[in-house]
């Protein structure tokens, strides 16, 4: 069967699987199915998975771990037992389509980049061996990393000292009909270079065009910038004509309390459904227009597990029951205006996933004065809202003081479980603790609203939870 690059240009979904309460691999191929989601990013051969994905017609990329790739650099024998294992025990019922090896390894800090080319070249030679060639490809993701100038996007090219080794990474794409996969993230460079970059040329809707002053080509978008800065980067090595495929791309949720104007649900929304609309309008770029770019949204849930800011654990489109985090659609129809969060979060922005860390109910007046000590002093949390005079002040009580700084650090240490702890003294919560004028890390309540425009008894329930913590002391 001969590889023949499709026509329609697909938007799919990267599945990580980090995830607390994970579906079962048929639910998961069946929430695929509901939405329509036609391709899906594997980081590994999960062998469940891909069993669950037969005679579906998902089309399937499979990870190789960066950790399996010296095995399989070193030895052919290697190589034919993973492709043997991981790709033709699942053909044709399975319909996989590429093997993605390794995860931005180039660009890793674990010096591994000298065994890419061969365990690419080796597991090819399987595919060949198989007679599997035709129909599956061998790439890897990068990282835009490996770009040293992306502006203007004329400008692009690789780092020198990455060429060694792309070079012929390169010429084996070339070779074997194989695409060029790249990690696209204007999150990360909104970030970075906030303000050069606008929110909204990240999101899909600009106001006006970017022009780039060598090509005099106009961008509207960041994404689009981007991509060009890898196309222009592989024609200065003689590679204009290698495909690529976005293996990676996406916007958080939720992050650090700090973030929220730009970390928010409707901003995710905004990217990712002007995102699905632009590529299956195959658009192209401004250097390429009308070349379809395949693309995989990262990522189908929120990996919880992960360590990191909050924000690494929050770029899920579904929660794990299936519903939406948010409202988007694979069929591309229509774009989400995105934005700042208004203050107070007035209905616009659901709230999930955001957890607090209090007091434990019950615990000991000698253990919360310690582990309080500890936050703010050692710990450096920032309580100067429980001293005397400030918000958090009242009600003057251990548990209610040790519950604000438990919480602020657990908000700095990105959520995490670990963090909400203190032997036993506190625990999680998804309730917001904040009331009156004192309002915790990590609410979206904003001290105007709380004050002004909450019930009454709003206010009173939350004194009377405080003042039950306190009274167990």
């Amino acid at each position: 069967m001969k590889w023949v690059i499709s026509e329609a240009t697909f938007v799919g979904v990267c599945y990580g699987q980090c995830v607390t309460n994970l579906p079962s691999s048929q639910k998961v191929v069946q929430l695929l199915q509901a939405q329509s989601i036609p391709r899906v990013r594997l980081f590994d051969a999960d062998s469940g998975v891909l069993r669950a994905l037969a005679y579906t017609n998902i089309q399937v990329v499979v990870g190789m771990t960066n950790s399996e790739m010296s095995g399989v650099a070193q030895s052919e024998a290697v190589a034919y037992a993973w492709v043997s294992n991981n790709v033709a025990a699942y053909l044709p019922a399975t319909r996989i389509i590429a093997i993605a090896v390794g995860s931005e390894v180039i660009t890793s800090p674990l010096n591994i980049s000298s065994l890419l080319v061969p365990a690419m070249i080796n597991l090819n030679s399987a595919l060949v061996s198989a007679g599997l060639d035709g129909q599956v490809k061998v790439s890897t993701p990068h990282a835009m990393g490996v770009i040293q100038n992306s502006f203007p996007p004329s400008a692009g090219s690789f780092y020198s000292s990455f060429v060694p080794v792309i070079q012929p990474l390169l010429s084996f794409l070339s070779q074997t009909q194989s695409f060029f996969m790249v990690n696209v993230y204007p999150f990360y460079t909104f970030q970075n270079e906030n303000p050069r970059v606008s929110l909204d040329y990240a999101l899909f809707q600009p106001k006006t065009g970017t022009v780039d002053p060598n090509s005099g080509l106009v961008y509207f978008n960041l994404f689009d910038a981007q991509v060009d800065a890898v196309y222009y980067a592989l024609e200065a090595l003689g590679y204009s004509n290698l495909s690529l495929v976005i293996t990676e791309t996406g916007w958080p949720s939720m992050g650090y309390a700090s973030e929220v104007n730009v970390v928010n649900f409707q901003n995710a929304a905004a990217y990712n459904g002007n995102l699905i609309k632009h590529i299956l309008q195959k658009n192209g770029t401004p250097l390429k227009p009308g070349i379809g770019i395949d693309t995989y949204i990262f990522e189908l849930f929120n990996e919880d597990q992960l360590p990191g800011p909050t924000s690494v654990r929050n770029w899920g489109l579904f929660r794990p029951d299936g519903t939406k985090y948010y409202d988007i659609s694979f069929g591309g129809q229509g774009s989400i205006s995105g934005g700042t969060v208004p203050s107070g979060n007035p209905g616009q922005i659901p709230i999930v996933n955001r957890t607090f860390c209090i007091t434990s109910v019950g615990a000991s007046f000698t253990g919360l004065q310690s582990a309080l000590d500890w936050a703010c002093g050692k710990a450096r949390v920032d309580c100067s809202a429980i001293q005397p005079g400030q918000d958090c002040y009242l009600p003057d009580t251990v548990a209610s003081h040790a519950s604000y700084a438990f919480n602020s650090y657990y908000q700095d240490s990105g959520m995490d479980p670990s963090s909400c702890s203190f032997s036993g003294l506190a625990s999680i919560t998804s309730l917001d603790p904040s009331y009156g004028k004192c309002v915790y890390e990590g609410s979206y309540m904003s001290i105007a609203r709380l004050s002004v425009s909450e019930p009454l008894w709003v206010l009173q329930l939350l004194a009377v939870f405080l003042l039950l913590i306190s009274l167990q002391q």
